[in-house]
């Protein structure tokens, strides 16, 4: 969509026209004001009337120099993506209700080259998944800007920097320094396998006894699912969006992301099922679609869902009409968790809990686990194998008995 001609204060007008509308509040829009008025000075400075994508970028060039994204502080970010939200406006006629759009990790500097060539490579010999290529992206990235504001050449690194750098790393998030040593160590072995390097500094990134511990899966009662879903005020279409989401998380197991990621395509009315290709390992999944779950989606498509071209079945309540993302399903479990004033200072309370409840309700009904395995769509048994972790009643069953012992024996001294 072409922006059209506007001048500055009339979009601006029009954009808290449109915020109004959608209920935000006069809070809300003061922060946006307070940020804009560098923006009205700058082009009354420069003596322009109309504001457009050139008018943004030369704005924030003036503000920040040639900015990276990810080094700005929090308030400089949110400089950048409040003046952003206004060409946004001014360009769709909407504002972007969800997270605020990504700012791609760009590389530069005298690393920049061989990264990308090492994630290229990467790629292509061990097929790495986008997912993967991200976690690659993000570490990478860290000890590039590194190398970059320490005004160092990748070339002339010294092994005393290298380990200044591990030096500086989070040992507070023992995850995130173990990927990130295995994939420098991966790359410093690239560089030298490739002559960029004359040493192989692959040899003194410190190896971790980092072990990934799998923790018990966070789970709620029958009494406590049936406490968060009384919770809900399906009064109102929010609510009755809500309230069928939640029944597929706590009836049918299914993952946040196969909940929003729910097409009309995937139910299957006259068969009374659900079928879908599951967003983490792409395996179908077929599964009964309960009377409960109907009726709550056809109480919410009849009188709660925007009329929106979107195929997606739960969508946002207030414009722009799109789906709902994952983050939007946390936020809401968490909302209702809340408001049910159910205890869980000792438990995770997202989306992944209600799914790990429906398992344990199936293990509570010595459902077999290979049934369990299916209905979960997991990919392989040992992840079903993790849940009997939490089946209190069959780890019982597994107890030795302690044998008695004669009273003589607490009765004899110690030499």
């Amino acid at each position: 969509m072409k922006p059209k001609k506007q001048k500055i204060n009339d979009l601006m007008d029009d954009f808290f026209d449109y915020m109004r509308s959608i209920n935000r509040t006069e809070h809300s829009l003061r922060r946006y004001r307070q940020k804009w008025k560098l923006l009205l000075e700058f082009m009354a400075a420069n003596q322009i009337k109309y504001y457009n994508k050139k008018v943004e970028l030369a704005f924030l060039r003036n503000e920040l120099g040639k900015y990276d994204y990810y080094q700005l502080d929090r308030e400089k970010r949110d400089l950048v993506n409040i003046t952003e939200a206004l060409e946004e406006f001014q360009r769709t006629n909407l504002f972007f209700m969800g997270p605020r759009k990504h700012h791609p990790r760009e590389f530069h500097g005298s690393a920049a080259n061989s990264i990308k060539d090492f994630i290229n490579y990467r790629s292509l010999l061990l097929k790495l998944s986008e997912k993967t290529i991200k976690f690659y992206v993000f570490y990478l990235y860290e000890f590039c800007s590194y190398i970059n504001n320490n005004k160092i050449n990748i070339k002339d690194l010294q092994a005393s920097e290298v380990l200044l750098y591990i030096a500086q790393m989070d040992n507070e998030k023992p995850a995130k320094r173990h990927v990130s040593l295995n994939i420098l160590r991966n790359y410093f072995k690239y560089l030298y396998e490739n002559i960029i390097l004359s040493v192989d500094y692959s040899r003194i990134i410190p190896k971790d006894n980092y072990k990934d511990q799998p923790k018990l899966p966070s789970t709620y009662t029958d009494e406590e699912i049936a406490v968060l879903l009384n919770s809900v005020d399906r009064g109102n279409p929010r609510g009755k969006r809500d309230y069928a989401m939640l029944l597929l998380a706590v009836r049918l197991g299914l993952r946040a992301s196969d909940i929003c990621g729910l097409t009309f395509n995937n139910i299957f009315w006259e068969r009374n099922i659900i079928q879908l290709n599951q967003y983490k390992t792409g395996k179908t999944l077929e599964l009964p679609l309960l009377p409960e779950i109907g009726n709550a989606i056809i109480d919410y498509l009849k009188y709660g869902r925007p009329i929106t071209d979107d195929s997606h079945c739960f969508i946002h309540v207030i414009a722009p009409y799109e789906r709902v993302h994952t983050s939007d399903m946390g936020n809401m479990v968490r909302k209702y968790i809340t408001l049910s004033k159910i205890n869980c200072s000792d438990r995770k309370h997202g989306p992944h809990s209600l799914r790990h409840s429906f398992a344990s309700a199936l293990l509570r009904e010595k459902i077999p686990l290979p049934v369990i395995s299916a209905v979960m769509g997991h990919s392989s048994m040992e992840s079903t194998m993790e849940y009997l972790r939490i089946d209190k009643d069959s780890l019982r069953k597994c107890a030795l008995e302690v044998p008695s012992l004669a009273i003589s024996f607490y009765q004899q001294k110690m030499k």
